[in-house]
């Protein structure tokens, strides 16, 4: 699946956190979060800070299966 168009996700570098994720899929910080920890994105945590690979987020955004994350 090609993404194209206005996505949000053209503006943000190559790295996003938690903030840029729920920005884009239009949910809150601490859920954003919880999906980056336990939601099968592949992340990268230095100290107490997570961040994700850009194109990690995209991979499992569109990979082509439905998703069902409860928290």
């Amino acid at each position: 699946m090609k993404m194209e168009g206005n996505n949000i996700l053209n503006e943000y570098p190559d790295v996003l956190n938690a903030k840029m994720i729920a920005k884009s899929l239009g949910i809150g910080y601490v859920k954003a979060l919880n999906l980056i920890k336990y939601g099968g994105i592949k992340y990268i945590k230095i100290g107490n800070v997570y961040r994700v690979p850009k194109t990690c987020f995209i991979d499992w955004l569109c990979n082509g299966s439905s998703k069902e994350i409860q928290f």
